[in-house]
């Protein structure tokens, strides 16, 4: 369980913290931007409770409820920007995300809804101070950025 538990963290940090970077080619428009800030602003948040979760550092009740309240609270503001930039020479300035995200809205959707209810109930688990409730949940965060990722985000 306690390996399980630290890969799935250690994949949902890289995940996450892989939203801000572009590939090769793929130009930043002003909404890739925007996104890319509000992504990396999760980033400490999750990271302080993958350490936590992971043993990495001590669980302290009151820290994590307060990293997942705001982590439920900033995961939400990606999301206001996966609208579509320009074209610049032709070229989409989309950053990272795939075409799949417009061309397949209701599947992009979905996996933002499954990712705000993980992060939902990540922060109801940090709130009942039950950690092994909350590893479970962690992991299941991770898990969800993990998929959308799979199938929106272009790969590193």
């Amino acid at each position: 369980m306690k390996t399980t538990l630290a890969v799935a963290a250690s994949a949902a940090v890289l995940a996450l913290s892989a939203c801000g970077g572009s590939a090769a080619g793929a130009g930043k428009g002003p909404n890739s931007e925007e996104r890319t800030t509000a992504f990396k602003a999760m980033m400490p948040n999750f990271s302080s409770m993958g350490k936590m979760v992971k043993g990495e550092e001590p669980y302290e009740v009151e820290k994590f409820k307060t990293a997942a309240a705001a982590f439920a609270e900033e995961s939400k503001k990606p999301f206001a920007h996966f609208e579509r930039d320009a074209l610049v020479d032709g070229k989409p300035q989309d950053g990272d995300a795939l075409p799949a995200v417009w061309e397949k809205p209701e599947e992009f959707k979905a996996a933002e809804e499954t990712f705000h209810a993980a992060v939902a109930e990540l922060n109801t688990q940090a709130q009942s101070g039950n950690l092994e409730a909350i590893k479970v949940a962690y992991g299941d965060a991770g898990a969800s950025c993990k998929a959308c990722h799979d199938s929106f985000r272009r790969p590193k």
